[in-house]
């Protein structure tokens, strides 16, 4: 759905409502006063529903915004704040959960009238911060990589991959919008918090104060447990992202890989060196009149390709690697037949270092003269000194100091892989089930992680993030058949294998 059908259906919805509240009610003070309520009420109730049945998308979108202000901060006058957004980094989901019952539930006061002094200050104070939040994601963009945002003479020109956060999360992985049309929409949404504002006394109210109360509670505490159940208990109840069950990753990689490549260059940004105006014209037009803009006076600026056919999603950023850097995508997808994906977004372990000695002999190059004895007769006339060979012999031995790291695991999350994980592992490999451990990892740390309790499979690398995408869980279990994703489940609810086996292997 796009976001135009969406504000299309919310403005038919309160049309509608506020001729009801209006006629039938006789509750409405000011029929545009109602229509705002409504209007805006409900798209926070949508906005919040479609992230509330994802949390975690949310707290990973959190997360990057607080790792994103430690580097703001870093190297300024304010870098003592710091420390503060390390703590929220650690509390990314009890902050993205805080966000999304604020948001679903100021919308259900301004639909219902609840306290509309105090709804209308809530209302304006999370769209301002909102606002400030897209416009300096969007003002990113225009600062090249490796210059601090905060030198205002080194920005240049706009380009979406300086981005340090590329998408707001404003409805999950729902509708995806681009920076600027995010910071739009939130200027939008200033309009009638202002006048929520100034004109509150206006503002239609449904029942009593207790009542409303009442609601408002109640709200708090179903969303509150509506979030939990879709972030710490189970996977999300509905899967906006491409990884979804039923979807074959080698096809669709194929798909998006063939489309992105079949995109053709449809028109030619130039630049007047001298005035600074860009002009945009057909590439047909541009190659034809080239003699019009000489590289003299215009520059490229920019060249606008075609939609690839097939939209590109996260599947096509998944890479799979062994630990000598070997992709084995493909190998993994192609299996024929069932198999287990164990999938660890962070193996949560602290790197303890050690130092430990290695004997490190030096060799010394040695040239050793042969006597090339001629004989003639059982006589020897002469001898050839000339003749040598040269050989390496022992000069040294020392003890050289190496550092090698232990890694201290957190004791919940190898509980984890202790309890759900390792018992399913076990029973499938018995079973002739092919099953892999993909992590953001290396090849110490997996070995570390194996002796220390966790399921003895191999393991390969991935990016974290395409991780979180595939499954909101750490760890998580995903079971595959040539490619195409059968069942995914939440560690807390991975079935034994005999309930796997006699439901999805077939």
């Amino acid at each position: 759905m796009s976001f135009i059908l969406l504000l299309i259906i919310l403005g038919i919805l309160s049309i509608g409502l506020t001729y009801v509240t209006a006629k039938v009610w006789q509750s409405s003070k000011s029929w545009i006063m109602s229509f705002f309520q409504y209007f805006i009420g409900l798209l926070f109730v949508v906005s919040g529903f479609v992230k509330a049945v994802d949390p975690l998308g949310t707290s990973y979108k959190m997360e990057e915004y607080f790792q994103e202000f430690q580097s703001l901060f870093e190297h300024t006058w304010f870098s003592f704040i710091n420390p503060f957004w390390h703590l929220m980094e650690n509390y990314a989901l009890v902050s993205g959960i805080f966000m999304i019952i604020l948001e679903m539930v100021l919308g259900i006061m301004l639909i219902i009238g609840f306290r509309p002094k105090l709804t209308s200050r809530l209302y304006l104070i999370l769209v301002l911060f909102f606002t400030v939040l897209t416009g300096y994601t969007y003002l990113t963009g225009y600062v090249p990589q490796g210059t601090s945002f905060w030198h205002f003479s080194h920005w240049g020109e706009f380009h979406e991959t300086n981005m340090k956060v590329t998408d707001c999360g404003c409805f999950g992985d729902f509708i995806k919008f681009s920076a600027w049309h995010t910071f739009l929409k939130d200027i939008y949404l200033l309009i009638p918090g202002i006048y929520f504002l100034i004109r509150s006394k206006d503002m239609h109210q449904f029942f009593n104060k207790y009542i409303r109360g009442l609601i408002v509670g109640g709200a708090v505490v179903i969303i509150s447990i509506f979030n939990i159940a879709n972030s710490s208990w189970n996977l999300p109840m509905i899967d906006f992202r491409p990884f979804k069950e039923g979807v074959n990753i080698k096809e669709r990689m194929k798909l998006e890989n063939q489309a992105a490549s079949n995109v053709t260059e449809v028109a030619v940004k130039l630049k007047n060196r001298k005035t600074g105006n860009v002009v945009e014209l057909p590439s047909a037009q541009y190659e034809s009149n080239m003699n019009e803009y000489p590289d003299s006076i215009w520059s490229i600026k920019d060249r606008v390709y075609s939609e690839p056919t097939v939209p590109v999603t996260e599947i096509s950023d998944l890479a799979i690697e062994d630990y000598e850097g070997n992709d084995l995508t493909d190998s993994l997808l192609s299996y024929n037949g069932y198999s287990l994906w164990i999938v660890s977004s962070k193996m949560k372990g602290e790197p303890e270092p050690y130092t430990y000695n290695v004997k490190d002999t030096i060799y010394q190059t040695d040239t050793v003269f042969v006597a090339d004895t001629i004989f003639v007769n059982d006589s020897i006339p002469y001898t050839n000194k000339d003749s040598f060979y040269v050989t390496k012999v022992i000069k040294e031995i020392n003890d050289v100091e190496q550092q090698g790291y232990n890694y201290i695991w957190d004791a919940d999350y190898l509980k984890k892989f202790v309890k759900y994980i390792n018992p399913l592992v076990e029973k499938a490999k018995k079973n002739g089930i092919k099953v892999v451990g993909i992590a953001p990892s290396t090849k110490e740390m997996v070995e570390d992680f194996i002796k220390d309790g966790g399921p003895d499979i191999p393991f390969y690398n991935a990016d974290d993030i395409t991780l979180k995408t595939i499954i909101r869980s750490n760890p998580g279990v995903v079971l595959l058949k040539n490619g195409t994703i059968i069942k995914k489940w939440h560690y807390k609810k991975v079935p034994d294998f005999e309930t796997i086996s006699a439901n999805y292997i077939k």
